[in-house]
């Protein structure tokens, strides 16, 4: 049986072309979500929380800002209580402002993150709000509270109080 010279040729392009659409569909999935979240606005909790919408949530390390050691896109969680922030990557964490040792805004395409610093902790939590609009909203919350905001924060808070006048 001699198999013919342009199956493994065909073989290549069903391959190609399966990892291709999955991509693309997992890309379009993502990109409705971000739409999604983008549109919605900070909301107040029965418990008188703030809730953050959110894209993904990651958890990571002090000394590689950029790397994540866990991530959620599946039920992400970011919310501004009287006292304490609760936020979830993978379970959910409750947490003292006075423990929050800084607040950082780091952007990207696509991206627009809230990075948690904790002073008891080498671990930080950042939060993909996916707008600059949520993202100032509640970066002025937490400085109200009394968490201490980078340069990067604090000019995005800057820059919205601005463009309010």
């Amino acid at each position: 049986m001699n198999m013919p010279s342009y199956l493994p040729v065909l073989f290549i392009f069903v391959a190609a072309l399966g990892v291709g659409l999955t991509f693309w569909l997992l890309f379009a999935v993502f990109r409705a979500k971000q739409r999604q979240v983008q549109s919605q606005g900070l909301t107040k909790r029965p418990d008188g929380g703030i809730n953050v919408p959110l894209v993904a949530a990651f958890g990571g390390w002090k000394f590689i800002p950029w790397v994540a050691s866990s991530s959620s896109s599946i039920a992400p969680l970011l919310v501004l209580h009287e006292s304490d922030l609760e936020y979830r990557v993978i379970r959910a964490k409750r947490r003292p402002y006075t423990e929050v040792s800084s607040v950082d805004l780091r952007t990207a395409i696509g991206t627009v993150n809230i990075v948690f610093e904790f002073r008891t902790s080498m671990r930080t939590f950042a939060a993909n709000t996916a707008s600059r609009q949520n993202a100032a909203e509640a970066l002025a919350i937490l400085q109200d509270k009394g968490c201490l905001l980078t340069e990067r924060a604090r000019s995005l808070l800057a820059t919205r109080e601005i463009e309010s006048e």
